[in-house]
C-alpha cells in the first residue's frame, strides 16, 4: 500500500487501523473517565459544603486514565506524591515566613510567595524522588500552598480528603485502563 509516497506493509497498515480504533476510542473513555473522576470529588464537595476540587486535581485524574501504566498514576504515588507537597507546600512557608505575605493574585506575586514556591517546589521533588512516589501533580498542589491559595490548615485535611477520593474512585478505572 502506498501513501503519500510512502510504502506500508500489510501489518504496518493493520497496525495503523488498530492504533486509530485505540485513538477513537480513547476520545470517548479518556475525557468521560477524567470527567467522571473530577464530578465525583466534585459532588463530594458540593455535598460537604468543602472546596475539594483544585487545580492539581486535573492532571492526577488524567494520570489515573491516560497513562495508567506509569509509576506515577498508581495508588502509593498519587497520595504519598501530594501528601509531601502538602508537607513541602506547609515548610515552604514556614521556612520563608510567607505565611501572612499577601497571596498570590491577578495584582503579582509577593517575592516572599514566589521564594515560598521555588522552595516548595524543590523540596517536593526532593522528597517524592526520595519515597519513590513520583507524581508531577503534586508539585502543583505544593505550589496552591506557597502562593496562599489553598494554606489554612484545614486546607491539607480537603486535599488529602480529595486525593484519597481520586484513588478510591480512579484505582478501579486505571486498572481497567490497564
Amino acid at each position: 500500500m502506498h501513501l503519500a509516497g510512502i510504502a506500508f506493509t500489510q501489518s504496518a497498515a493493520s497496525e495503523i487501523c488498530i492504533t486509530n480504533f485505540m485513538n477513537r476510542k480513547d476520545l470517548v473513555i479518556a475525557p468521560a473517565g477524567e470527567a467522571f473522576l473530577l464530578l465525583v470529588v466534585g459532588l463530594a464537595g458540593w455535598l460537604t459544603h468543602q472546596p475539594l476540587v483544585f487545580a492539581s486535581l486535573g492532571p492526577t485524574a488524567y494520570e489515573l486514565i491516560e497513562t495508567p501504566h506509569r509509576r506515577s498514576a498508581q495508588p502509593y504515588s498519587i497520595f504519598i506524591g501530594h501528601l509531601t507537597g502538602v508537607a513541602a507546600g506547609y515548610l515552604a512557608l514556614a521556612m520563608t515566613a510567607a505565611w501572612t505575605a499577601p497571596t498570590s493574585s491577578l495584582n503579582g506575586v509577593p517575592l516572599l510567595r514566589v521564594l515560598a514556591v521555588v522552595i516548595a517546589t524543590a523540596l517536593t521533588v526532593f522528597g517524592t524522588i526520595l519515597l519513590r512516589a513520583s507524581q508531577p501533580a503534586a508539585i502543583s498542589t505544593s505550589m496552591l500552598i506557597a502562593m496562599g491559595i489553598m494554606s489554612a490548615p484545614r486546607d491539607a485535611i480537603v486535599i488529602v480528603a480529595s486525593v484519597s477520593i481520586m484513588i478510591a474512585v480512579g484505582e478501579p478505572l486505571r486498572r481497567f485502563r490497564l
